[in-house]
């Protein structure tokens, strides 16, 4: 049996992200397999406690590394003295063989380094669940004026980020290489982050595309004959995730008459007050046709989708691997989901429902008229849902982390 240690940027107690979840899901399916002792230790932006920035998670299962002065730009971290120390010393009690990043915010590309010189014959592996390492404007790959960007070059990039110069990107780049050079392979859960990444530097030889771990599937359920006009949205209320594109495409519906119901499940907390601005409107004039939950635990959710028909996915940046895509089949909801990037390669590979035009809501709404009105599309499309057995196939990971 090998010792792998999982890091990433925070824990799903804190933020229930996609890649926090990812990330706990793995470590617990690893431990339940049998052939790995897996770790879980999260980044946490609370203070740390006087002598150490380790603590334990709310269940004790997991590994806390408190505070940290962190440099958004350059993904670096600038706390050598308490947080690389302490991580040094954990380290080197742990001693796993093999070490998997899921992010290196809030940890800093420096800790690859201290991996390298404490654990000299360690697997190193980072999964890249977003666009992090290309993309300054938090991993998104969309410009400042929303439009989707193609390639991560350092004069777009500084006309993207005012304030900011080619230079800069290039110190950027050349500080982050420097530092990846020293992990043995990527794992991209999806082709599409694969090739981004590969146009961006990353060495061919060292991506590998292994998709995320899916939730269990919920068992069996009696099919109602019915209208299917319950509308779903789950995810964290912020502007890339599309919102208020599906939320115009409701509005739209509603003045020509359609019936239907929409349910937002979602974390407000990190909203900006200018998305707010935008948002309320929107929700004015669907008055009672929307329902605002609220947030949700992880566990929550295949559970939730049960009560709706339809998923939407309206994302308008390009997504990787979204694990709302496996809820959705886990709970055996067809979805409507933007045709772009990771989720567009997703859906199709598993025939999860229907794509729509990235931030076309007068598309949208025209696809969603038709849900409303062609009850058997949603039977028809539920029953092409299917799972992707490579989700659950650990023998590849296994192999990267030299356990095979």
């Amino acid at each position: 049996m090998i010792r792998v240690l999982h890091l990433v940027h925070n824990h799903p107690d804190a933020h229930p992200g996609g890649t926090e979840i990812q990330a706990q899901r793995l470590v617990r399916a690893l431990n339940a397999e049998g052939r790995v002792e897996a770790h879980l230790a999260a980044a946490t932006r609370q203070p740390p406690h006087p002598g150490t920035i380790l603590r334990r998670s709310r269940g004790g299962r997991d590994t806390l590394l408190a505070g940290g002065a962190f440099d958004r730009f350059l993904l670096s971290q600038r706390d050598r003295r308490h947080f690389l120390t302490d991580f040094t010393r954990f380290l080197a009690l742990l001693n796993p063989q093999a070490v998997h990043l899921h992010h290196l915010y809030d940890l800093g590309a420096e800790i690859v380094a201290v991996i390298r010189r404490i654990l000299p014959d360690a697997r190193i592996i980072l999964s890249l669940h977003d666009f992090h390492l290309p993309c300054h404007r938090d991993g998104l790959m969309v410009t400042g004026e929303g439009a989707l960007c193609e390639t991560a070059q350092p004069k777009a990039c500084a006309a993207c980020c005012p304030g900011l110069s080619a230079a800069d990107f290039q110190r950027r780049k050349l500080f982050l290489s420097a530092h990846l050079d020293l992990v043995d392979g990527f794992i991209a859960p999806s082709r599409f982050a694969l090739e981004r990444h590969a146009a961006w530097g990353l060495p061919r030889g060292k991506l590998y595309h292994l998709p995320n771990i899916a939730p269990d599937a919920l068992p069996p359920e009696p099919v109602e004959d019915r209208r299917r006009d319950r509308l779903g949205y789950f995810g964290n209320l912020l502007p890339h995730k599309g919102l208020t594109v599906l939320l115009r495409a409701c509005v739209a519906l509603k003045r020509a008459g359609h019936r239907f119901s929409l349910a937002v499940h979602g974390d407000d907390r990190h909203m900006p007050d200018s998305y707010r601005q935008e948002v309320a409107p929107l929700l004015a004039e669907l008055g009672e046709a929307v329902t605002l939950h609220g947030a949700y635990a992880p566990e929550e959710a295949p559970i939730l989708m049960r009560d709706v028909d339809w998923i939407l996915c309206p994302s308008i940046w390009w997504e990787n691997d979204p694990l709302v895509l496996q809820e959705a089949l886990a709970a055996g909801r067809p979805v409507i989901a933007s045709d772009i990037g990771g989720m567009a390669e997703v859906m199709r590979r598993q025939s999860l429902g229907l794509l729509a035009p990235a931030g076309d809501a007068d598309v949208l709404a025209e696809i969603l008229a038709r849900c409303l009105g062609e009850p058997v599309l949603w039977a028809d499309c539920r029953a092409a849902m299917k799972p992707d057995p490579a989700r659950n196939d650990l023998v590849p990971l296994l192999r990267l982390y030299g356990g095979v």
